[in-house]
């Protein structure tokens, strides 16, 4: 899988992202992923920015996931339900989302408004 290491501008935090932009790779997610990696997350891209919803369907690992705008500043960021099928949107238009583990964003310092560097 083609990863691609990030940064947080202003911040020490370094995620390690898989990249899923077809989509295929969107809706497999980290559906039956029993173990996501410390520091390890999944960068969803969408051809477009809108209203986004992810779920949790066959996810068994707890994860939270940031809503991103298309300059890759969070703009929302939510704790998931392992298994749910509930969906859980974007109230702004999105152009990407990052799920990592739950927690991760808090234990990093990571909030709304921070920016992502590529």
């Amino acid at each position: 899988k083609k990863g691609i290491k990030v940064s947080f501008e202003g911040k020490n935090a370094k995620l390690n992202l898989i990249i899923s932009n077809t989509d295929a790779a969107r809706r497999k997610g980290l559906m039956n992923q029993a173990y996501l990696e410390k520091n390890t997350g999944m960068l969803f891209i969408w051809p477009s920015s809108k209203k986004q919803c992810m779920w949790m369907k066959n996810t068994s690992l707890p994860l939270s996931v940031a809503y991103l705008s298309s300059d890759g500043r969070i703009l929302e960021i939510y704790d998931m339900v392992p298994l749910s099928e509930k969906s859980v949107c974007s109230l702004k238009k999105a152009r990407m989302a990052v799920e990592v583990n739950q927690g991760w964003f808090k234990t990093n310092q990571i909030t709304v408004g921070d920016k992502i560097n590529f």
